[in-house]
């Protein structure tokens, strides 16, 4: 009996050891941050003002796996928004024609869809570099003549074209267990277009 007690206790414990010593392939991450954005007054040149805030919300989560030597490879779903509630119109005195926005919610949105590859340092550091495509709405407004009635149009563009970038990130982490890491990211997303959006994201990522 004592001997059978001994054995089952040595193979728990080699199992158990396996089991903490099996190599973590997978790695999945939250982020949740801030966001800055250089063309926010670029909307101002139309008839009614859609202005936006410089600093908005960024959020992503990335599926990252592990190759040799600390590299990963790995796809990132990511979304920017810059929102603001207008109070503001436009008069066309000689047609006594206006068109005024109260408490307006102008929401504007880049939903960033990518492939990235990841090197972790020996001090913790981290560095990733990424191509990515993405999914612009904007609000925009303007002026039409309709069989001589002046018409105000709001419109939602969906911009599609020509959405493709490069981004690289900064990151440094801090190991809460064998599982989960906190850390601090730095990212820089760069288009066609020129900067795209700088993002500051505390992160939590998780190795399975």
């Amino acid at each position: 009996m004592k001997n059978r007690l001994l054995l089952t206790i040595f193979f728990l414990s080699t199992s158990l050891f396996a089991q903490e010593n099996k190599e973590q392939k997978i790695e999945i991450s939250f982020s949740y941050g801030l966001s800055y954005i250089e063309y926010s007054k670029s909307f101002l040149d139309d008839p009614v003002p859609f202005e936006l805030p410089n600093i908005g919300s960024f959020y992503e989560i990335n599926f990252d796996f592990k190759l040799p030597k600390d590299r990963y490879i790995g796809l990132g779903y990511s979304r920017l928004q810059h929102a603001k509630n207008i109070d503001d119109g436009v008069i066309l005195t000689s047609t006594n024609t206006g068109l005024v926005l109260q408490n307006y919610r102008n929401i504007h949105t880049k939903d960033f869809y990518d492939v990235h590859f990841r090197t972790v340092f020996k001090n913790n550091l981290q560095f990733t570099l990424g191509a990515y495509y993405f999914i612009e709405n904007m609000n925009r407004s303007d002026i039409t003549n309709i069989d001589n009635n002046t018409v105000f149009v709001l419109i939602n563009e969906k911009n599609r074209a020509d959405n493709l970038g490069l981004f690289g990130s900064l990151e440094y982490y801090f190991k809460l267990n064998s599982y989960a890491e906190l850390g601090l990211k730095s990212k820089l997303y760069y288009s066609l277009n020129g900067v795209e959006t700088i993002a500051i994201l505390p992160t939590l990522r998780v190795k399975l």
